[in-house]
């Protein structure tokens, strides 16, 4: 099929976005606003083929399953000059916990760490005190899959070992984070090429060592939670009494991040979690997300 041309001066922008990310962005008034400034946002039906669908210059897309990802893919082929944020190829690597961080190490950013982790490939490891030799309970179990779903928002907070052979809605593959008192916030940055903005959210609060014995007696050794920022731990209040609310990080450090992951994972819009340690003068990036993923 020949290559998709440009009609007149607007830029066919088409979006394939979950129903909520829809309503929430694609409002009348910010469609009008962009069509005055050239470019036409365009509903793309994920049910049929791309090449079939109006031209576009640019996709936008936030849309999981082996379907989409061939529909994607033939039109890539078939339109090699067209835009796709996120290439396929870049997001992959996100989906997996493990290998989504990687990058951070790579950036040699002394103020940036990424917390202790291990993965626990099967439901024997977990039966294995020594699994968890290298961490500190109390920890934070994640799935190892990011891939969007809802069980992907599934954690738990397991203060000990029996904690972890709690009836708890996670199964292996899982990754086992050491969790790290941070002021109860977490820094959400998000990125869009070089444009970068962080916003802070509310996150586990911090925990005392009397808090953390109290909560895993009346617990059974673990708590599960959707999406660390509505978990609500004990009452939801925070042992961090001094008073201070945690400021932002540097704009200069934020973009020098932004900049390297933007290169590493070759992303053109994303975002990430990071967290200040209590326990020290750096930063922690506990989270990192596919891309769009807008709030």
């Amino acid at each position: 099929m020949a290559e998709f041309e440009t009609k007149g001066n607007l830029f066919h922008v088409g979006y394939a976005l979950p129903a909520r990310k829809i309503k929430a962005f694609m409002v009348p008034s910010f469609i009008d606003i962009a069509r005055e400034r050239g470019i036409d946002f365009i509903p793309i039906d994920v049910s049929k083929p791309l090449t079939d669908q109006a031209p576009f210059d640019c996709i936008l897309h936030k849309v999981y399953g082996n379907e989409w990802n061939l529909n994607l893919q033939n039109f890539s082929v078939s339109n090699p000059n067209a835009t796709i944020i996120d290439p396929l190829s870049a997001i992959q690597r996100l989906h997996n916990r493990i290998s989504m961080l990687e990058p951070v190490s790579q950036l040699n950013i002394p103020q940036l760490k990424i917390p202790n982790q291990i993965l626990v490939r099967d439901a024997e490891s977990l039966k294995n005190v020594e699994t968890t030799s290298g961490l500190n309970f109390p920890v934070i179990a994640k799935s190892l899959l990011a891939d969007g779903t809802t069980k992907a928002h599934d954690m738990s907070l397991v203060f000990n070992h029996d904690g972890l052979m709690k009836e708890i809605k996670l199964e292996p593959p899982m990754v086992l984070q050491q969790f790290v008192n941070h002021g109860g916030t977490i820094f959400k940055v998000y990125v869009a090429d070089d444009y970068v903005k962080c916003v802070k959210r509310s996150s586990l609060p911090d925990l005392s060592k009397d808090t953390i014995d109290k909560i895993a007696s009346d617990s059974g050794g673990a708590i599960s939670f959707s999406r660390i920022s509505g978990a609500v731990i004990a009452d939801g209040r925070s042992d961090n009494n001094s008073g201070e609310e945690l400021k932002m990080p540097a704009t200069e450090f934020l973009v020098e991040v932004a900049k390297g992951l933007r290169k590493a994972l070759g992303l053109h819009l994303f975002n990430f979690d990071m967290i200040r340690d209590g326990e020290g003068d750096g930063y922690l990036e506990s989270e990192k997300m596919t891309k769009n993923e807008i709030e």
